[in-house]
């Protein structure tokens, strides 16, 4: 039976899991306070909050959210979680920034519409040109690419057929008006 505390932060975890976009895990165990705060600072600059969370609680609150193509294995270890609410290519990006210019955090894994990442695909999210939008934008246009000139090849003969239907009214309308 959890205490009244560990209660409290099951429902606050279980609150922040379900709000976030993306939730990602490191290991910050050895980081100094400074360089703990300018974590913050740079999360907190593209709306990402910074969390420690211990790992029964993490794991007891993505349960409660109903999340069970969550690999139980990623709560190992110390963990500190970054929540995403906005925009989870910022907040990957911005992670991994981070991760790598650092030699004491490690990327663990994360997780994304109630499934597990692992730490290579969190770095491939942090590495996409652009935010959330840009991806979608460019997702669109290499969809719509192709189609607007399947469109195109396909209105020609309709269009190239009014196209002569109109000309040779032009020219009777000139004969008509000629005589």
């Amino acid at each position: 039976m959890p205490t009244e505390a560990k209660a409290q932060k099951i429902e606050e975890l279980a609150e922040k899991l379900n709000r976030a976009s993306i939730a990602i895990l490191m290991q910050t165990q050895g980081l100094s306070v400074k360089d703990m705060n300018d974590l913050r600072k740079k999360l907190r600059d593209v709306n990402v909050e910074l969390s420690v969370a211990k790992n029964t609680l993490l794991r007891i609150a993505a349960e409660r959210n109903n999340m069970t193509e969550v690999d139980k294995n990623i709560f190992n270890g110390q963990t500190t979680v970054a929540f995403g609410y906005d925009d989870e290519v910022a907040a990957a990006k911005a992670v991994v920034d981070f991760v790598s210019g650092s030699k004491i955090a490690v990327l663990k894994s994360g997780i994304l519409s109630g499934r597990s990442l692992s730490a290579e695909q969190i770095e491939g999210i942090g590495k996409l040109k652009g935010g959330k939008n840009q991806t979608k934008a460019e997702v669109v246009g290499t969809i719509q690419g192709p189609l607007s000139n399947f469109y195109g090849l396909i209105s020609a003969p309709l269009r190239d057929l009014a196209y002569v239907f109109q000309a040779r009214a032009d020219q009777l309308q000139k004969g008509e008006a000629a005589q």
